[in-house]
């Protein structure tokens, strides 16, 4: 496999992230306690956080990333700023418990993504 083959194992997996970063940024925001709060971050996380990841990585992801790899840019920290950035200009309206969860969720699925990218023995030397 060449090293311009699409990292599809970060592509299908890293959005996974989104769902236990939406459950843990949701902690305390209930009355009903803590397990009700990761219950329901898990219903959340998984119905509304996991599709948003995806079409997040679609639309965004891949092209950023494509772009990062073709500036030789691909840098933990690069990506982690790209993960932060978009969930923060989208949802920068939104209630600060919303946002936290956006943050969370694309710092999650950013890492994660840099983290099963595709390796060759000097690709990410300096990351």
């Amino acid at each position: 496999m060449g090293e311009r083959a699409l990292p599809w194992r970060a592509l299908l997996l890293a959005p996974f992230a989104s769902v236990p970063a939406i459950s843990l940024t949701g902690l305390g925001s209930s009355d009903a306690g803590i397990a009700s709060d990761v219950a329901s971050g898990l219903v959340f996380g998984t119905l509304i956080g996991l599709p948003g990841a995806y079409l997040g990585m679609a639309i965004v992801g891949l092209p950023v990333y494509l772009l990062l790899r073709k500036l030789d840019l691909l840098k933990l920290w690069i990506v982690c700023a790209a993960g932060l950035a978009v969930p923060l200009a989208i949802m920068h309206d939104a209630p600060w418990r919303m946002r936290l969860g956006a943050l969370g969720a694309g710092l999650a699925v950013s890492v994660t993504a840099y983290l099963l990218l595709p390796r060759s023995p000097d690709l990410h030397r300096h990351g």
